[in-house]
C-alpha cells in the first residue's frame, strides 16, 4: 500500500495534505465572504472565522477517532446501532426541531445546534459497505431484485440496505429537504453499484425514481420553481431568479484572474447565502477562472488520492467504505460547484471543506479518517503476510550464538 503518489511517499499522505490545502483555502473564504454580513449581524467581522476554525478542531478530532484511535472494523461491526442513531436523531428532529425559514432539520442542544441529516449520509456510507461488503465475502452478487424468472425489485433481503435507507431519505425529505434526501439515496446507488448490482437492473430502476422525482416536484410549487428558474432565471431575476443570477453576476465579474482577495463586491449584500452554499462564486469573483480550474484540479486529486487507497485494499467492506467516502466528500464539491454555476438546480448542498457548514465539516472530516482507517489497516495485513527472513547467526571472537530470538547457542 505503501505506493508513491506524485511528491508522497502514499495515497494517504497525499490525501491528508490535499483536506489541510483545502481547508486553509476556506478558512480564507469563508471570511472574506463572510465578514461584511458578520460585521453587520454580530458586530466580529470575524464572527464565521472563529466558528469555521472551531468546527475544524472538532473535526480534525473526529478525524483522529476515525483514522487513528478506532479501527475502521469497529464502526462496520456496529452498523446497525449507528443505523438507529441516525434513525433516532431524525425522528427527534421531527419532534422537537425548530422550524427555521420553513424547514425543521436541526437539533438544538443549548448554545449547539448541529444538523443530522449530515450525519445520516456518513452512517449510510458505513451501513452500506458492511452489508454489501459481507454479502461479497459470501460470495453473493448484491441486488435489489428478486432471483427467479419474474425478478421483482426489493422482495429479497439483499435488497435491505437500499430499503433501509429509504427510511432515513423519506424523513429528510419530509423536513424538508429533498436535495439531501436524494444525496442519500444515491449514496446507497453508488455502494449497490460498485459492489457489483447489474447496470440493466439499475436502469430498471431509473423509470420508476425518475416518476417519483417528477411526482415529488409537481408536488410542491417551491420545486417546480426552482425548475424553472434553473432552465432560465432571467425570466424572474428579481424573484425566484435572484439567487442564481447574482451567483452568474458574481461568478462572471471575476473575469480570468479575479478581483483582489477579500474586495469581491458579491459579499455585500447582493448574493444570499454567500459564505454557505454559494461560497464558490465568491471564490470564483476573488480569484477568477484560474482560481476556480485549480480549485477543481484540487478536488480532482483529492479524489484520486482516495481511489488510489480504495482500489489497492484487499478487504472489500473497506474499499466500499473508502469509495462512499470519496464520493461523498468529493462528489458533493462537484454537485456544489455545478449547482452554484447552474448546471444543476439548486439542491442546497455545502461545498467540502470550502463553504461554512460546521456539521458537513466535522463529518467530511471523520469521513477522511474513516480513509486513513483503510489504509492503516491495509498496511498491517500486508506487514503480518510479509514472509519473515530466516535468523542470521552473529560470531564473536571465542564463540558464535544465532540472534537472541532464536533461543539457542553454541560454543566452540
Amino acid at each position: 500500500m505503501r505506493k508513491r503518489f506524485l511528491i508522497w511517499e502514499n495515497p494517504k499522505d497525499a490525501m491528508l495534505a490535499f483536506v489541510v490545502f483545502l481547508m486553509g483555502i476556506g478558512a480564507v473564504n469563508v471570511f472574506s465572504a463572510s465578514f461584511v454580513m458578520a460585521e453587520a449581524t454580530t458586530g466580529s467581522g470575524y464572527h464565521y472565522l472563529f466558528r469555521y476554525i472551531g468546527y475544524s478542531i472538532i473535526g480534525f478530532i473526529a478525524m483522529y477517532i476515525t483514522g487513528w484511535r478506532v479501527d475502521y472494523h469497529f464502526w462496520l461491526d456496529h452498523a446497525r446501532y449507528l443505523y438507529a442513531a441516525c434513525l433516532a436523531m431524525l425522528l427527534a428532529v421531527k419532534a422537537v426541531g425548530p422550524v427555521v425559514k420553513g424547514s425543521q432539520r436541526w437539533l438544538v442542544f443549548g448554545p449547539f445546534s448541529f444538523q443530522p441529516s449530515e450525519f445520516v449520509k456518513l452512517g449510510i456510507i458505513i451501513m452500506g459497505a458492511a452489508w454489501l461488503g459481507k454479502m461479497i465475502s459470501q460470495g453473493q452478487r448484491p441486488s435489489m431484485f428478486s432471483e427467479g424468472r419474474l425478478p421483482l425489485p426489493f422482495l429479497t433481503p439483499k435488497a435491505l440496505p437500499f430499503l433501509a435507507t429509504a427510511v432515513l431519505s423519506v424523513l429528510v425529505l419530509i423536513q424538508p429537504d429533498m436535495g439531501t434526501a436524494a444525496i442519500i439515496l444515491a449514496l446507497i446507488i453508488v455502494l449497490y453499484y460498485v459492489a457489483g448490482q447489474r447496470k440493466l437492473e439499475l436502469f430498471a430502476l431509473a423509470l420508476p425514481v425518475a416518476v417519483m422525482v417528477i411526482l415529488l416536484i409537481l408536488h410542491e410549487p417551491y420545486r417546480m420553481n426552482r425548475v424553472r428558474i434553473w432552465m432560465n432565471p432571467w425570466k424572474d431575476p428579481q424573484g425566484y431568479g435572484y439567487q442564481a443570477v447574482q451567483s452568474f453576476v458574481t461568478i462572471g465579474s471575476g473575469g480570468f484572474f479575479g478581483d483582489p482577495v477579500g474586495m469581491g463586491s458579491g459579499k455585500f449584500f447582493y448574493l444570499p447565502e454567500a459564505h454557505t452554499d454559494f461560497a464558490f462564486a465568491i471564490f470564483c469573483q476573488e480569484l477568477g477562472f484560474v482560481g476556480a480550474v485549480a480549485l477543481v484540479l484540487l478536488f480532482g486529486l483529492l479524489a484520486l488520492a482516495i481511489f488510489s487507497i480504495g482500489r489497492n485494499t484487499q478487504d472489500r467492506s473497506g474499499f466500499l467504505l473508502v469509495t462512499g467516502v470519496n464520493f461523498l466528500v468529493v462528489g458533493q464539491a462537484f454537485a456544489n460547484m455545478a449547482m452554484v454555476t447552474g448546471i444543476l438546480p439548486v439542491i442546497g448542498v455545502p461545498l467540502s471543506f470550502i463553504s461554512y457548514g460546521g456539521t458537513s465539516l466535522i463529518v467530511s472530516l471523520a469521513a477522511i479518517g474513516l480513509a486513513v482507517s483503510v489504509y492503516r489497516g491495509e498496511v498491517r495485513r500486508e506487514e503480518a503476510e510479509k514472509p519473515k527472513a530466516p535468523p542470521r547467526p552473529v560470531y564473536h571472537d571465542s564463540f558464535y550464538v544465532r540472534r537472541p530470538d532464536s533461543g539457542r547457542r553454541w560454543t566452540r
